[in-house]
């Protein structure tokens, strides 16, 4: 296992929804929440890019650092405690996890490749979580993918077009997902999920 005595920088990042989220109950308010919103903030996230298809050494480098394996299939994420790793395409992969240490210098610590490439985006990707039991009711409105729980699995990925703005959706549980975008774009996503929340009645947490 690798040392973990990696420190964040002293200065914090500062949100892109910042002041933005209300906490409450909205929408439809004579039943129970039928959405639950609320921003995951701050992630580490670090991008994995090889130029070939993994190597074993790659791989055993990556179990070894996380204690458990890079996922191999498409659209599909594996997850171990607080640490995700999600396949955004072929040789490509995201690290994901809350923000508690510097990720990208643990990584780079332990993989020295030059056939590997290895970007920061915790500043460039914001995430919204949405929970409860129309969540899905709520993700066929903005993309046109199958969400049904048959189809669309616990872990499971895809990267779409939501609400028509570019975005990475991943299954964290039967209900409950993270919506990964831009951070550019992340005031006009939560806008928009909260609209289309509006019929179920919603709470921000």
């Amino acid at each position: 296992m690798a040392d973990k005595t990696y420190i964040l920088p002293p200065i914090k990042r500062l949100s892109a929804l910042a002041g933005q989220i209300e906490s409450g109950r909205f929408g439809n308010i004579k039943t129970e929440p039928g959405i639950f919103i609320k921003e995951n903030h701050p992630l580490s996230i670090v991008q994995l890019e090889t130029r070939e298809p993994p190597a074993k050494d790659f791989l055993t480098v990556i179990k070894n650092l996380f204690e458990f394996d890079v996922p191999l299939s498409p659209n599909t994420s594996s997850v171990s405690d607080k640490t995700r790793i999600i396949w955004t395409g072929p040789n490509r992969w995201l690290i994901i996890e809350p923000e508690t240490r510097d990720l990208i210098s643990l990584v780079k610590s332990q993989i020295n490749e030059t056939s590997i490439s290895i970007v920061d985006l915790s500043h460039a990707r914001s995430s919204i979580e949405i929970d409860g039991s129309m969540t899905r009711d709520l993700l066929l409105k903005g993309a046109a993918i199958d969400f049904h729980p048959e189809a669309f699995l616990i872990n499971h990925c895809v990267q779409t077009t939501f609400f028509n703005l570019s975005a990475l959706i991943c299954c964290l549980d039967e209900n409950r997902f993270n919506i990964f975008i831009a951070r550019g774009f992340a005031l006009d996503l939560l806008q928009k999920v909260q609209e289309a929340a509006e019929e179920f009645g919603y709470e921000t947490l």
